[in-house]
């Protein structure tokens, strides 16, 4: 049954490692926004100044500048409050396929346990482990991979350390209680 642990914590990994991917994404999304809307309202406030509009009087530059912030502000709280909300989706998501690798590890500990053998096992580890651990690093470069973009977008330098998310002794805990549910 180590091995039905094995499968669901690599699988876990996998999904931890495309959550952590998908946020990095949402990061660069916001930086460039952000930075897009820095560089519009930096190019507005040097065209008001710059006296290219010689109708414009100091009152009216005033009233132009504050509407400028009031709008730089809404923009830029659209794009905070869009970002959130995705990487809210992403934490909600992830939480659902990890509750799902749980319940499915948790069954085939019970199925094992019922029937008194190990095939599950054995095909989990022959068949399907080694495929799940060339998924994870492939989950793992790609979330590298969305973080040098992010950091790149926000311009900054980013040291890379892999993401690894925690997994659950689901199989062996929920094996325990069976044994005591039937003594």
């Amino acid at each position: 049954m180590t091995t039905t642990q094995s499968l669901s914590s690599v699988a876990s990994h996998i999904v931890g490692q495309y959550s952590q991917a998908s946020k990095h994404i949402v990061g660069a999304y916001r930086s460039g926004a952000q930075r897009l809307v820095n560089g519009a309202n930096t190019g507005y406030v040097s065209l008001l100044n710059s006296g290219m509009l010689p109708l414009v009087t100091d009152d009216v530059k005033a009233t132009l500048f504050k509407v400028q912030t009031q709008l730089t502000g809404l923009v830029e709280g659209g794009i905070d409050t869009g970002s959130n909300r995705a990487v809210q989706a992403i934490d909600f998501v992830a939480g659902g396929f990890n509750g799902g690798i749980e319940r499915v590890a948790a069954a085939a500990g019970r199925v094992e346990e019922a029937l008194d053998t190990q095939a599950l096992t054995k095909v989990g580890q022959v068949a399907i482990l080694p495929v799940a651990q060339i998924s994870l690093t492939i989950a793992t470069r790609t979330a590298e991979g969305t973080k040098r973009l992010s950091a790149r977008v926000a311009g900054v330098e980013s040291t890379i350390a892999p993401v690894v998310a925690k997994a659950k002794r689901v199989v062996k805990k929920t094996v325990r209680r069976a044994k005591a549910a039937r003594a």
